[in-house]
């Protein structure tokens, strides 16, 4: 494929001093153009996507140890248990759904020291001209811990969110055996004022989502297709499809080697395993009906149907899915853009110079009105529309289906932000043939 103007990133973040190990958008749009990022040393940073620049940085695990010096180069000595392994968004809706100017971020910080950590930073404290690259400022005036969770699992699978209200948001944490997930529900209870007082953090279940399956080795990783369906990846192979609930609705044994991410989004289900392999599945629902002496009941079959499958030699360290586009990171430092219909590959992105480790991609309703989402093709993708897509469409959205915005996150220290027409690569690939 080449490597022409379109085929490189809309612009490139770059001030972390380590391997970028995972990045995110929100997808609820309150802060559609805002992007979390955090690194092997502990780093993490707030991004403001329109200014191109990190209005704040600090290392969640020296926070919570009492530190107060703000995250300067070589101001701190780094530990294997201080890399962040996913950073999350924790919008609620409904406390800005009557106000005019959101002024607080809620999101999460997952290290490798088996601690999740809710945090909450005031957009007005930046006010007073503060940035990511001051030093000599209590950490603790910018940042606030709310919760703690512990991660009972001494592999490293990140912990994914789900929005399952205005006012709550859902995280599946591993365990270290039997396949257990524990559900763990972040209400907001109170909007005046937003503090930790008004967070309800509690586990609300736990189940085995590996079911009466003997070996399934160390869960890999987990995705929510919504609030109510998850997927999980077993050391084992395996791939269980598991309601909220507790309910095994489906499991495969999908490769010999170790799954090692998936992702279920709508009738789709993605499967990478250690060896490279890249599997997508047709999720096909049905639904009988049942008679017994209590009476009738409707119950939904699940089964999957493998739609196509491919292998990269080299490996591949992440992959994302919105609608029809598969974004897969791979260890050879490239990204790969796939048809989730046909599993052909429609262009290769070469701007990486080391593993890509995560790819994190906003739906439709943030892509339509992020203002950072331009190019030499057409400048604006919304012009003077609102920065939280919550509730609201901006007045001069033009949404296109075909074009996709994301992020990648690699090795080489950068954060990457994307924006692809699909159609377009599409037919520059069947012309390439």
């Amino acid at each position: 494929m080449s490597s022409s103007r379109a085929h490189q990133p809309l612009f490139v973040l770059k001030q972390h001093c380590s391997a970028v190990s995972t990045c995110a958008l929100d997808g609820q749009g309150v802060f559609a153009n805002f992007l979390l990022s955090g690194d092997v040393d502990g780093i993490v940073r707030l991004w403001d996507l329109e200014l191109r620049e990190a209005l704040f940085s600090f290392h969640p695990v020296q926070t919570v140890r009492g530190s107060t010096k703000m995250v300067t180069e070589g101001s701190f000595s780094s530990s294997a248990g201080d890399g962040v392994l996913q950073v999350g968004f924790l919008s609620f809706t409904e406390a800005v759904a009557d106000s005019a100017e959101t002024t607080e971020v809620w999101f999460y910080t997952q290290c490798r020291n088996q601690q999740l950590y809710v945090w909450k930073i005031r957009l007005c404290d930046f006010d007073s001209g503060f940035g990511g690259e001051e030093c000599g400022l209590e950490t603790e005036k910018f940042v606030e811990l709310l919760h703690t969770i512990d991660v009972p699992q001494h592999g490293f699978c990140p912990v994914p969110s789900v929005c399952s209200s205005p006012t709550k948001f859902l995280l599946a944490v591993p365990h270290d055996s039997n396949g257990i997930v524990s559900l763990w529900d972040v209400c907001l209870i109170s909007r005046t004022p937003l503090s930790c007082e008004g967070l309800k953090v509690n586990c609300s279940r736990s189940f085995s989502a590996a079911g009466t399956l003997a070996k399934c080795g160390t869960i890999m990783c987990i995705s929510f297709r919504d609030s109510t369906h998850i997927a999980v990846a077993f050391e084992s192979g395996n791939v269980s499809l598991n309601s909220t609930c507790g309910l095994q609705l489906a499991i495969i044994r999908a490769f010999a080697e170790t799954a090692v991410a998936c992702v279920w989004s709508g009738a789709a289900l993605l499967v990478t395993s250690a060896e490279g392999r890249l599997q997508c599945y047709t999720v096909v629902e049905s639904t009988a009906e049942t008679r017994d002496d209590a009476g009738s009941a409707t119950v939904t079959n699940i089964s999957l149907v493998l739609r196509w499958e491919v292998t990269l030699s080299k490996g591949l360290g992440c992959v994302a899915l919105q609608r029809h586009l598969v974004v897969a990171g791979s260890w050879d430092h490239t990204l790969r853009l796939f048809d989730e219909g046909s599993g052909r590959v429609i262009s290769i992105l070469t701007f990486h110079n080391s593993t890509v480790n995560s790819v994190a991609m906003p739906p439709d309703k943030v892509a339509g009105c992020a203002l950072f989402g331009y190019d030499v093709r057409r400048p604006r993708c919304c012009d003077g529309g609102t920065v939280s897509c919550s509730g609201k469409q901006s007045t001069n959205d033009q949404k296109d289906k075909d074009v996709y915005l994301f992020a990648s996150a690699g090795g080489d220290y950068a954060v990457a932000v994307w924006r692809v027409d699909f159609k377009t690569l599409t037919a520059l690939s069947r012309d390439t043939l």
